[in-house]
């Protein structure tokens, strides 16, 4: 089967105007880029686009980057974070209203009518909620009313701009995945998921058990189970990484093979498969990432150290630039599957 290469990205490289990121980019053969944004509105009918634009001399970088990597034929993808993990973030003047509220509607209708104009022909998915088995495991409640709210967003995507791929992103180590699907599929034209190892960060679970075949927390076996899932829908990996903390009972030699065994697994599966992102370049700062995400995650989490120390060693480079093994296997591996298309 001659199938045209899955485009394959590292989450939001290369940032915009970052000639380091451009050059690894380069040299990483990469072609597809996963980046968020939020439904951000400060009052009714004031949109941040039009906000920049009334403070010249700034720019819509945002738009600039963009317009940029089409022109250099990647393949880009867009996640709301109105959900994000295990919190919801929507406009101050919509605090409190509940997904389904006529009036939050027909706001998030307008809001994406101005944001699908705007944007809109530079992207090529739309995941309308990130990781949102994680918040709404915890508020069950909210989910019929979500429900709707995807299903609205699907409608004015679709209307608007039919060539964009609809989606939701899970959280393949969350479970519950297919109650969730099975509600909002009919919104949906692919299935978007995250996946890391290791297979737990909270109780003794060693990145080996992921890459052992004969385990029942092989990568694999999670992997096949989200395509089982998506049905005659594709999946997209928005986010797929290895940490490499020895804490979280790995290291930088078990990332490298973990890198090694996917690709094999992308070889066996791409029929079913849109896009990767691999999470992420570079590790992130201990400190700064624990204040970057002050009142975005739970504070519980940020306080638990091998939850931090997995969200700090997921780079494919040490924080001060250093390239680790899972490096030249990603490199390896890129060159080896797009010559073997």
């Amino acid at each position: 089967m001659n199938l045209k290469p899955i485009p394959i990205g590292v989450d939001r490289v290369p940032q915009y105007n970052n000639a380091f990121e451009k050059s690894i980019a380069e040299e990483l053969n990469l072609n597809f880029l996963h980046e968020i944004t939020r439904w951000v509105e400060p009052a009714p009918g004031r949109y941040i686009w039009e906000m920049i634009e009334s403070l010249l001399p700034y720019e819509d970088t945002f738009l600039l980057h963009l317009k940029e990597l089409k022109d250099r034929g990647y393949v880009i993808q867009i996640t709301f974070t109105n959900v994000h993990m295990d919190h919801k973030h929507l406009p101050a003047y919509l605090e409190g209203k509940g997904f389904s509220d006529s009036y939050l509607l027909e706001r998030w209708e307008r809001y994406l009518e101005g944001f699908l104009n705007r944007y809109g022909d530079m992207i090529d998915f739309i995941e309308l909620g990130n990781e949102v088995n994680i918040y709404f495991g915890q508020h069950p409640e909210e989910w019929p009313e979500y429900v709707e709210y995807v299903k609205l967003g699907s409608q004015v995507i679709r209307r608007e701009k039919p060539r964009i791929s609809i989606g939701v992103t899970f959280a393949l180590t969350e479970g519950r995945l297919e109650q969730y699907w099975r509600d909002i599929q009919p919104y949906c034209d692919h299935l978007a998921v995250t996946y890391y190892t290791p297979c737990s960060i909270f109780e003794k679970s060693p990145t080996a058990e992921a890459l052992d075949p004969n385990s029942e927390k092989h990568f694999a076996k999670r992997l096949d189970e989200a395509i089982r899932i998506a049905g005659e829908k594709k999946v997209l990996i928005q986010e797929i990484g290895c940490a490499t903390h020895p804490i979280l009972d790995s290291s930088p030699e078990l990332q490298a093979k973990f890198i090694h065994m996917f690709f094999r697994w992308i070889r066996e599966r791409e029929d079913k498969l849109l896009a990767i992102s691999w999470l992420s370049l570079m590790d992130w700062n201990y400190e700064e990432t624990k204040r970057a995400l002050e009142g975005q995650l739970d504070q519980r989490l940020l306080d638990h150290e091998r939850f931090m120390r997995y969200l700090t060693s997921l780079g494919l480079m040490y924080e001060d630039g250093r390239k680790k093994p899972g490096y030249y296997a990603f490199k390896e591996e890129i060159i080896r599957y797009r010559l073997s298309r």
